[in-house]
Order: C-alpha cells, then sequence, then structure tokens
C-alpha cells in the first residue's frame, strides 16, 4: 500500500473537520432521503463493501425497493453505484443517531453526542 502524500493527508483532515462543522447541515440533507428507520439503516450500511442485497436484508427493505432508494441517491449525487460494484457514498458521514438503529444488530457502541465520519471509501 503506497504511503499518503502530505497534501492527501491534510486534505482528509480538512474533510473531516468540515464535516463535523456542518454535521447538522448534513443530517439535514441526508434526512430528504433517508425518510424512514429503513433507508437510515441503509444510509449506514453503504460502505462501499457491501452489495445492494445485503444492504437492503440488513435494513428491512426489499430489493427493489433498495435499488430504488440508491437510484435516488445517486441521482441527488450523494453516492457511486456502479453496475456490479458495492455501493459507496461521496461524503461518508452518518448522524450518530442512525447509528443507533442498527444497536441491535451489530452491537456497535458509541459515545453519546458522538458523529461518525469516515475516511472516504477507494
Amino acid at each position: 500500500m503506497k504511503k499518503m502524500s502530505d497534501d492527501l493527508i491534510e486534505l482528509r483532515k480538512i474533510s473531516k473537520l468540515l464535516a463535523l462543522v456542518n454535521a447538522k447541515t448534513l443530517e439535514a440533507e441526508l434526512s430528504k432521503y433517508a425518510t424512514t428507520d429503513e433507508r437510515k439503516k441503509a444510509w449506514v450500511l453503504i460502505d462501499g463493501n457491501r452489495l445492494p442485497e445485503e444492504i437492503g436484508e440488513n435494513s428491512g427493505m426489499k430489493l427493489r425497493t433498495i435499488q430504488d432508494f440508491l437510484k435516488i441517491l445517486v441521482e441527488a449525487n450523494l453516492i457511486e453505484n456502479a453496475r456490479g460494484i458495492p455501493p459507496r457514498k461521496i461524503l461518508d458521514y452518518v448522524p450518530a443517531s442512525w447509528l443507533d438503529l442498527l444497536k441491535p444488530e451489530f452491537g456497535e457502541k458509541k459515545q453519546e453526542g458522538e458523529e461518525k465520519v469516515n475516511e472516504p471509501t477507494k
């Protein structure tokens, strides 16, 4: 694995800081599309590794429903979803309260008030 350049490391730090500073605005924008708990779960599960079938199964959505939701997210420029490749977020941000929706299934732990901001996937 190549060592990241100092510029790329700095850009990732800036990106993370901007996401944290604008967390409420980002959550409001995401909430326009993730209007149900199932859609919020699906957003959390989109990680660039899971295929739509797995995202749908783990979020409680039927395959056709998850495909329609992913299409909406692509049109909103929130994810990339090339055929045969797991969908991935353009902005890998998940509101902390949305993580709680998956806790029973995945046993995730989170401090109160903590927001999850991941590095962009490749």
